[in-house]
């Protein structure tokens, strides 16, 4: 919930920015300085950013689009719900069984030193990337120490020196792993619902400009607001907390991977045997997870959440969306006269 909302707030900034910038570089020379005369010249460029954003939102909503050709918009509203949460909760886990193909490409360098000597170096450009998941690593998990990777790299008969990156890199990188699809899953969210909330708000607030002049400023932007809540809330309030039970499903098992991966010391292993040991007691944590009563439970009932909202999103948003829009024009428009 935490991470959604500073998504949605970030997305929402950097949205209101771009369209601050639009708004006042757009205009000619010969415009007047005035607001309201400013707010009426300042299209070429703000209708950019809106095309943009619509551009944007009709990619990400086109697969429910096609879906609903064949069947109906409320089944591939659903369904394609249902794969966000399928992807978020089971591919935590499916994404651990990836340190399998690791182990057999370390297998692959320590038999070909040509491919090793390139991969290496290309790895090695990467070490940026490498510090800033160790730190993360570190700032998620304290409890990760570092050791003298040095040592263990150089070491004739560690697996690690076929590597451009540590073993500390790699143990870094598996405890965050499980982490990528929930994280990814609220980003995704959060980044549509600041971006549309803030075409809603900026759009409304130039409405407001030219309409009533810079009393308007507040008007457009509660009228655009509240049409927002209107066009999200009725099936939101169902929706969002499916996707928030699938994140933290996938949470919790990030929690019990990383505390093994912690408390179990693995991924120290230099040798090929200790490592393979290493890979074989996670995926053992991940197939009791994968497997388990309790996420299908889950995974259940976030399933008839995304039904029910579906359903709502369908058949009731839109008309509660247009009875909230015919109120507020109404009531403006009491206000104006």
């Amino acid at each position: 919930m935490k991470l959604f909302t500073l998504f949605t707030i970030l997305a929402f900034v950097f949205s209101i920015s771009v369209y601050v910038v639009a708004f006042f570089f757009s205009q000619p020379e010969s415009v007047s300085a005035v607001l309201i005369s400013t707010a009426q010249a300042a299209t070429s460029e703000v209708d950019v950013v809106n095309e943009a954003i619509i551009s944007t939102s009709e990619a990400a909503t086109s697969k429910v689009d096609f879906g609903a050709r064949y069947i109906g918009p409320l089944y591939s509203v659903f369904f394609f719900n249902i794969i966000a949460i399928f992807v978020t909760s089971i591919g935590a886990g499916a994404i651990t069984y990836s340190h399998r193909i690791v182990f057999k490409e370390l297998l692959l360098r320590s038999q070909h030193p040509f491919y090793s000597k390139i991969s290496c170096n290309m790895e090695k450009l990467s070490s940026p990337f490498f510090s800033f998941v160790q730190k993360v690593a570190l700032h998620i998990y304290p409890d990760i120490k570092k050791y003298d990777v040095d040592e263990k790299n150089d070491s004739s008969n560690s697996i690690w020196k076929h590597c451009g990156y540590t073993g500390e890199d790699y143990r870094a990188i598996a405890s965050v792993l499980p982490l990528i699809f929930p994280v990814m899953t609220l980003f995704l969210n959060g980044l549509i619902a600041g971006t549309i909330l803030a075409f809603f708000v900026f759009n409304g607030i130039l409405w407001g400009i030219q309409t009533a002049g810079f009393a308007g400023i507040v008007l457009g932007a509660d009228f655009a607001f509240i049409y927002y809540l209107a066009s999200i809330l009725p099936h939101g309030i169902i929706e969002l907390p499916a996707i928030f039970i699938a994140t933290s499903i996938a949470y919790r098992f990030a929690r019990v991977h990383s505390e093994e991966i912690i408390k179990g010391h693995l991924f120290e292993a230099e040798k090929e045997e200790d490592l393979k040991e290493d890979i074989r007691i996670i995926e053992n944590i991940t197939r009791a997870y994968l497997r388990s009563r309790y996420l299908y439970k889950i995974f259940s009932i976030a399933i008839f959440m995304l039904l029910v909202a579906a359903y709502i999103e369908i058949r009731l948003t839109p008309t509660i969306a247009g009875y909230v829009i015919d109120l507020m024009d109404m009531l403006i428009s009491r206000i104006l006269i």
